[in-house]
């Protein structure tokens, strides 16, 4: 059947969610329309992030130019490894339901969460002979055996290999999103250099709009994820042990949030927010002294923290707990914060004592923080360079496509 369509995005999460991964597909999709290719989605219902409420978004509607289609699933929340397999798979089966309506696609690009989700797209591949894309942001099964999500010989583990294997075959382009990826997607998965692209992450600019007040109180961040990827342990052991000497403020979700508020209730210098969206999240980035991100030990490689960018873009000092080189080799490049190593929570107070006692190099490394934005973390400059990617795959768009 001939393709009437350039490219269909699959992905659980896309607008009005307010998570990191729909505003990146969200920018993505906007960007390939408004560079003339013909773009659908198929994502799931916003129900866990939409606050104003089920029923609300359309099943059906065409935005900016990208035709969107939100598809029903359970959503049973994250707060344990049994909700977020339900999650994960209940969406996978409802995207399978949707096979057929992928064969007019000339490409196909989808995510790395949920883990499953790319089979999809190499079942149409085989069926339909459409192209295929997939853009990484984690890599699994690696990062649920050493996270504890999974065993290295269990059934999970063994079926997430069988799909990484068929879509190695399936594979026309790959997006990885630091060059350590592209490492391990090249020497541990055996991928071509030449069909990964490394694209990183990005933050849509709001610096000028936000507006933030600490009180005079020198304040460190952490927004985003506390999930089975983040190190909260070096930060939490950081705040329990060094007294009230910086106030500090945690926004987010994930498996953790709960250890977060049980081992800070009562501190006077701790408050904790749940995840914050649009303007209520910059002004409390504004607001911030520095921010910390971190990764667990050993997945500096298979994902990368999306906050990193928001922070960059508001010109915050960054005090990374992780071994991540990418964003290791941004704060060394731009001077814009401190590496610290997971578990070493003295090092992580000497570091923001350093921030809070010199007011002059604090300056110095919110200016190199927002020059490192600026010069890699645009929205503008990495959807141009997924727009390429696009290009490269299926060529320029076509003057009149048929929806």
């Amino acid at each position: 059947m001939k393709k009437t369509r350039d490219v269909l995005f699959l992905c659980q999460f896309y607008s009005p969610e307010f998570a990191a991964l729909a505003g990146l597909a969200t920018d993505t999709a906007e960007a390939l329309a408004a560079a003339g290719y013909s773009v659908d989605v198929i994502c799931g219902y916003p129900k866990s992030y939409d606050k104003k409420g089920e029923g609300t978004v359309p099943k059906k509607e065409v935005k900016n130019g990208v035709g969107i289609k939100r598809i029903r699933y359970i959503a049973a929340g994250k707060k344990n490894v049994i909700r977020r397999l339900v999650n994960s798979y209940s969406f996978y089966f409802a995207s399978l339901f949707r096979l057929f309506s992928m064969r007019k696609y000339k490409l196909i690009v989808t995510y790395s969460n949920p883990p499953m989700l790319p089979h999809v797209m190499s079942l149409a591949s085989r069926l339909f002979g459409c192209k295929t894309a997939f853009i990484a942001h984690d890599v699994y099964p690696e990062i649920a055996i050493k996270t504890g999500m999974c065993t290295e010989r269990g059934l999970m583990a063994d079926r997430m290999r069988s799909i990484n294997r068929v879509l190695a075959k399936r594979l026309t382009g790959l997006v990885s999103i630091s060059s350590e990826m592209t490492d391990f997607f090249a020497e541990k998965r055996g991928i071509d250099r030449d069909r990964i692209t490394t694209v990183p992450n990005w933050h849509r600019d709001t610096f000028e709009q936000a507006r933030g007040d600490n009180g005079g109180r020198f304040t460190c961040g952490y927004f985003g994820n506390m999930g089975i990827c983040q190190d909260m342990e070096t930060l939490l052991t950081c705040v329990e042990k060094y007294g009230d000497g910086v106030n500090y403020v945690f926004a987010g979700q994930g498996t953790k949030k709960e250890n977060v508020e049980r081992r800070t209730a009562g501190l006077p210098n701790v408050k904790i927010h749940g995840y914050l969206t649009g303007q209520e999240f910059s002004d409390a980035l504004a607001g911030c002294d520095c921010c910390v991100v971190s990764l667990e030990k050993g997945l500096g490689g298979l994902c990368a923290p999306s906050k990193t960018y928001s922070y960059l873009m508001m010109g915050k000092p960054i005090i990374a707990v992780m071994d991540e080189k990418d964003i290791i080799a941004d704060i060394e490049r731009y001077k814009c914060g401190f590496a610290v190593k997971n578990g070493d929570a003295e090092g992580l107070r000497k570091a923001l004592e350093t921030l809070r006692d010199d007011p002059e190099l604090r300056a110095e490394m919110a200016a190199g923080a927002r020059r490192c934005f600026l010069e890699n973390y645009t929205r503008e400059k990495c959807c141009g360079e997924l727009v390429d990617f696009v290009r490269n795959i299926i060529g320029d768009p076509e003057k009149e496509t048929n929806r």
